[in-house]
């Protein structure tokens, strides 16, 4: 006979300390951050340019708006 689990859930687990300890989330963060800088590494100074000049702008276009609000 087929066991309905949505009616009859499991019991809850048990609590042991034999569960990982937090380096494999710590392991997988890791290599979320290294794993695009290793991969893009040699683009991120254009990047950074890129960024700094869209910046520069914006602010640019922004300035005169920010001198005639704050005089």
């Amino acid at each position: 006979m087929r066991q309905h689990w949505h009616i009859k859930p499991l019991p809850p687990p048990d609590d042991r300390s034999e569960g990982p300890d937090g380096f494999v989330g710590f392991a997988l963060l890791a290599l979320i951050v290294i794993g695009p800088l290793i991969l893009f590494g040699h683009q991120l100074g254009a990047m950074e340019t890129w960024l700094v000049g869209v910046y520069k702008a914006v602010e640019s276009w922004l300035s005169p708006v920010r001198d005639w609000f704050l005089g």
